[in-house]
């Protein structure tokens, strides 16, 4: 059985830089359009990552993937 930290470095490893920034962003309660602000990039392209991040975490829910990386310590609770 894995533990949690290999857990967290094989969701680490299987997201890109980009899906990770957009992981960190839906965690601290941004919606699409304002990722695309925050990253210069369009929504669709903020859709597509989102879509990628849901697939690789096994998940289909916008709050089951904010509190994974709540729990994965990709965004510190006292930065929120």
């Amino acid at each position: 059985m894995e533990n949690s930290l290999e857990r967290k470095e094989k969701l680490l490893a299987s997201l890109s830089q980009r899906e990770l920034d957009v992981l960190k962003l839906i965690a601290k309660g941004m919606s699409n359009d304002e990722i695309a602000r925050t990253l210069f990039i369009s929504p669709h392209t903020v859709k597509n990552h989102v879509s990628n991040v849901y697939r690789k975490m096994g998940m289909d829910d916008r709050t089951q993937v904010a509190i994974t990386a709540l729990r994965l310590g990709l965004v510190p609770l006292e930065k929120l």
